[in-house]
């Protein structure tokens, strides 16, 4: 892997883990004072969705996974009525991602490039995972721990214990007052920290202004800017099927994606899809291809359907097999991230999560193709 490759997963990764922590789908109206945190897991997820929802911030965030620091910078604005946030990578190449509400700009300083998506398409947190927390009673329980500080706020922990093998433990930091996620631990089956995010600086309701952070998001002179052609897509009309998704997996989305170029020629698409701690957010941006290039037609792109168990996703992308580039069946690791890929008749399979790996077994075993 080259070294702007290294820095582009470090980057897709804590950008996801950024959204997981601070972006929410619609903002409330105000900031009130909470009630003291309680409830089951379902209860706690829709109180750290709401906290997200109504508060302005900026505070530096720093990712630790796989043993590889990487921090970033984040100023989230909310008014009750709109949305808007600026994160800009501290370590590696440059790089800026901003969002207005449904829309998201990615910004690469050093090669003057840019794309434009739907925040929608790109699955930020929650829609993907916490528009609906059902299956969370299923798969997890509350353990209310003590209290503790994260960057200078007082907060309380908890650790979310999955019911089966099928997810890992979460232990989450929520500031005392109004919930606000302020740091989350990915743990292993003997407590070990496997992946760790949080505020190393965090300042609540932050006189931001927005006018000057949407000035800085349309400044797309000199810019290529790409637009990728990405499509809704069912998964059985495009001729697959799930037989079985492991349990409290459901379905939240389904989308054609245009291929683009690998990282470089005869290599395995080493930039897999990389994923956040606790809700794997932004899964859907950080693509198999994820790095600047032209995009093909959607319609003979790479076919994503992600599952989500309210708390959790895992992806499964599916584009045609090439030997040029698919090489080899293969399990990599990153953190808390693990990603299969194997070969499917004249398909090639990549299925990844911040699941352990039995669970992406029992995915990639369940998925047929249908027709030709």
């Amino acid at each position: 892997m080259t070294s702007n490759g290294s820095t582009r997963r470090r980057f897709c990764r804590g950008t996801a883990a950024l959204t997981t922590l601070l972006a929410a789908s619609w903002p409330g109206a105000g900031v009130a004072a909470e009630a003291p945190l309680a409830g089951d897991a379902a209860a706690v997820l829709r109180r750290l969705r709401d906290a997200a929802r109504r508060r302005s911030y900026t505070g530096i965030f720093v990712v630790n996974a796989g043993g590889t620091l990487s921090s970033s910078r984040i100023a989230h604005y909310a008014d009750g009525r709109h949305q808007l946030e600026r994160i800009e990578a501290l370590d590696g190449q440059m790089r800026r991602v901003y969002r207005h509400d449904d829309t998201v700009h990615v910004f690469w300083p050093k090669t003057r490039e840019a794309s434009i998506e739907p925040r929608e398409m790109l699955g930020a947190f929650p829609s993907a995972g916490l528009a609906d927390v059902a299956p969370l009673a299923d798969a997890y329980e509350v353990q209310w721990g003590g209290l503790d500080r994260v960057a200078g706020h007082e907060a309380q922990v908890l650790t979310l214990r999955p019911r089966d093998a099928l997810r890992y433990p979460q232990r989450l930091w929520l500031e005392r007052q109004s919930g606000l996620l302020l740091r989350a631990d990915t743990l292993g089956a003997r407590g070990e920290v496997l992946e760790s995010s949080a505020f190393s600086e965090l300042q609540l309701d932050a006189p931001l202004q927005p006018q000057a952070l949407l000035q800085e998001m349309r400044r797309l002179d000199g810019y290529r800017v790409q637009r990728p052609q990405m499509q809704r897509a069912d998964l059985e009309r495009e001729g697959w099927q799930l037989r079985q998704a492991p349990a409290a997996f459901v379905q939240v989305r389904c989308v054609r994606r245009p291929l683009r170029a690998p990282d470089r020629p005869g290599s395995s698409r080493a930039a897999l899809p990389t994923v956040s701690p606790l809700a794997t957010a932004a899964l859907a941006a950080s693509q198999p291809t994820a790095t600047p290039g032209t995009a093909g037609d959607a319609s003979a792109g790479l076919l994503q359907v992600t599952y989500s168990d309210g708390l959790t996703l895992v992806s499964l992308f599916v584009e045609p097999f090439d030997a040029a580039i698919h090489q080899r069946d293969g399990v990599a690791s990153w953190g808390a991230t693990v990603a299969l890929t194997r070969r499917l008749d004249d398909w090639w399979l990549t299925v990844v999560g911040d699941v352990p790996l039995a669970t992406l077994q029992q995915f990639s075993a369940a998925m047929e193709r249908k027709r030709p």
